[in-house]
């Protein structure tokens, strides 16, 4: 997602998320259905990237003050973005473990584990 919103600013264009889902392959609906949150999280970095290209368009110079609010700003964008990986990482760990579940159940696999504590 990074990389659809650096190549849409450096090609000043504005980034969407059809751009996303055709670089990672994923169909529409299927992206909708299985990752609002990161929809909810790219809409946010490509109005933050708005933001500062107007800011960037207008030079002042601010006090201390609005460079310490700006810096909190992005600290708490910053807090977001890691809470949207990590939420995205757990689903993933999830759907591993369900998929690699009925795997093993098709395949006839065994759990040791399973059958050692059913035998305590």
């Amino acid at each position: 997602m990074h990389i659809v919103l650096r190549e849409a600013a450096d090609a000043d264009r504005h980034a969407t998320i059809t751009a996303v889902e055709r670089r990672l392959g994923i169909a529409h609906p299927t992206f909708y259905r299985n990752f609002p949150h990161l929809i909810t999280w790219f809409r946010q970095q490509r109005a933050a990237s708005q933001r500062t290209e107007e800011e960037r368009a207008v030079p002042t110079s601010r006090p201390p003050t609005d460079k310490i609010a700006d810096l909190r700003r992005e600290n708490r964008n910053l807090r977001a973005t890691v809470k949207v990986y990590a939420e995205a990482l757990r689903q993933l760990t999830l759907d591993y473990a369900e998929l690699e579940s009925r795997l093993e159940l098709r395949l006839g696999v065994i759990n040791l584990a399973s059958r050692r504590s059913e035998h305590d």
